[in-house]
């Protein structure tokens, strides 16, 4: 029955994710759907629990709460932290740091078998692309840069004779015309960020993963195939929502790693 299992909402900017976890389950084992702020609380009422991280305001937050006080439901409103699973945040002040990041942290550190020293560069290819670099389980710290569909818009928006179809793209080619310069621009540039954010992980140990996750995950990774750096060790790995993996590993290990 739904209502034995906990439900993991990730509350983003643009949309909300949430899947249904137990900890019987691989916690990469999740079918991520999509719902409306609107819905939450008839989900709400079928859990048993509520793990949640969100980017929005307290208010909003707040409402996410009390639905689940009114349907008795225990809930957990997951953020970052200092240390959390035996991971070191890079952060002096962790609550600077979006939660959504935080988890996909933990995410990465969780899905990659390197023993004890876990190395593993996290990327989330959404509205924003963020990096974050963890080496022997220490977050180092990362990036945030505007994301595919914000990158091509600022180009199109603030160049008067610069014009854009909104053309969907499975690799990175030389463009023809102007939509596909400027698409294909973009993800020549995103591309470059991620092949200097494997540059620092091959300067920092000899053996590393990759997890991406986020709605241009799958483009990103065609175009890394494309041109592939082979001096050191890394595999790329797809994962479709890395910030309810987290979510699903906090709810695995209940309550004593809430934060």
């Amino acid at each position: 029955m739904l209502g034995q299992r906990d439900l993991l909402v990730d509350i983003g900017n643009s949309s909300i994710k949430y899947a249904w976890y137990n900890n019987h389950r691989a916690i990469a084992d999740l079918q991520v759907m999509r719902i409306s702020f609107d819905q939450l609380g008839e989900y709400i009422e079928m859990a048993s629990s509520l793990y949640f991280s969100s980017v929005l305001n307290d208010a909003s937050n707040d409402t996410v709460i009390k639905l689940a006080n009114q349907n008795n439901v225990p809930v957990y409103q997951c953020k970052s932290a200092k240390q959390d699973f035996n991971i070191q945040n890079a952060y002096n002040t962790p609550q600077n740091m979006g939660d959504d990041r935080w988890m996909a942290i933990i995410a990465g550190c969780a899905l990659c078998d390197m023993g004890n020293q876990t190395n593993v560069l996290i990327i989330d290819a959404g509205s924003a692309i963020t990096c974050d670099f963890v080496i022997a389980n220490e977050h180092i710290g990362g990036w945030i840069a505007p994301g595919f569909k914000v990158a091509r818009e600022a180009v199109v928006s603030s160049t008067s004779r610069v014009f854009d179809t909104e053309q969907s793209l499975s690799d990175l080619r030389l463009g023809a015309d102007t939509p596909q310069c400027v698409s294909n621009g973009v993800v020549a540039q995103l591309s470059g960020m991620i092949h200097q954010a494997i540059f620092i992980m091959q300067q920092n140990c000899q053996r590393f993963e990759i997890y991406i996750s986020g709605g241009d995950a799958k483009l990103l990774i065609n175009v890394l195939e494309q041109t592939k750096i082979m001096a050191n060790k890394y595999s790329v790995n797809f994962i479709e929502n890395l910030v309810l993996v987290g979510l699903a590993k906090i709810a695995n290990e209940k309550p004593s790693k809430i934060k």
